[in-house]
């Protein structure tokens, strides 16, 4: 497992550690940003050159193949631009497994030399901290892991680990992935990193359990807030049917609504009245029994008119006065 979670100033140089780790045969020219891996493909001895630019690893790096060969990936120029890692790069990319992926390739299925390009030109080297054409025949390396450039006298061991490691063991490490898997779990950062990501599985694992531990009680919050919504829901209909209640009587009630009852019930009392008088005039009724409802009738129905009007200048002085 490889940290993934670093501050700004170390991402460049833990990327530049993937390189190492993940390929052979890196030589550093350019510390921080120029390196050569050196390889050989169907019989060619190839080198490719990573250029890191000032922006990485947000920015992808530049890869180019010297001699130039001909290959899908690959412009006229050598330069390498449609290998997958490329095309799909991200912060988050790892540049040696991008390397290592675009190698690998070359090797399982080795591409020609373009034109004008032979075996015998080799790629350059770096000899005693300065870079030179190299005079050495490729062609006398049987196996090119056995070839390991010399190191720039500025490059500082990343990992000091490998220092403890005799040149035997860094061999059966370089030729081993199980082992360079373990060695690489071994190591202090990398211990650091799986023991901070084993604590906080074990704090995701220890909520979840506290979480589900308290299902029970969800469930009967759940209950009681449903029990709740259908006693609420029942007031609203109540309330519903007592505000068409309120609002009849609050009309039946109303001040203008009394005021015109007063009215229509004084009318009411005149045309009794004058039922009385021509009941009388057509002899259904004798004097006392006339002037006994007569009286009677009259009076209910001047009260209900004096009420009405008095009733009506009441309301008016109240509307005039804001009320």
């Amino acid at each position: 497992m490889l940290p993934r979670l670093l501050k700004a100033n170390d991402i460049r140089k833990h990327q530049i550690n993937t390189l190492k780790i993940f390929n052979e045969n890196v030589a550093e020219i350019i510390e921080g940003e120029e390196y050569d891996l050196y390889f050989n493909s169907g019989g060619n001895n190839l080198c490719l050159k990573v250029s890191l630019p000032k922006d990485f690893p947000n920015e992808k790096p530049s890869l180019k193949i010297i001699p130039t060969i001909v290959h899908t990936w690959i412009t006229s120029d050598g330069d390498i631009t449609s290998a997958p890692g490329l095309l799909n790069w991200t912060v988050h990319s790892d540049l040696g497994r991008v390397v290592q992926a675009i190698i690998r390739e070359y090797q399982r299925t080795p591409p020609p030399l373009a034109v004008n390009q032979s075996a015998s030109m080799s790629p350059t080297i770096p000899i005693n901290g300065e870079i030179r054409a190299s005079p050495i025949n490729f062609s006398t390396f049987s196996n090119m892991k056995s070839f390991s450039p010399p190191p720039h006298p500025q490059q500082i061991l990343s990992i000091p680990e490998l220092s403890t490691l005799t040149l035997d063991e860094l061999q059966f490490l370089n030729e081993n992935t199980d082992k360079q898997d373990e060695f690489i779990e071994q190591l202090a950062p990398i211990k650091e990193q799986n023991k901070a990501l084993d604590s906080l599985i074990q704090n995701v694992e220890e909520l979840a359990e506290s979480n589900f531990s308290k299902e029970d009680k969800l469930k009967e919050l759940k209950k009681s807030v449903e029990n709740r919504l259908e006693e609420i829901t029942k007031l609203a209909f109540e309330n519903e049917r007592l505000h068409s209640v309120y609002q009849q009587l609050y009309d039946k009630y109303a001040p203008r609504n009394i005021q015109e009852q007063l009215k229509l019930e004084a009318e009411k009392a005149d045309i009794e009245s004058e039922r009385v008088a021509e009941s009388f005039l057509n002899g259904d009724i004798d004097v006392d029994k006339f002037v006994s409802d007569f009286i009677k009738i009259k009076i209910l129905s001047q009260s209900r008119k004096t009420k009405e009007e008095k009733l009506g200048q009441q309301l008016d002085r109240l509307e005039q006065a804001g009320f």
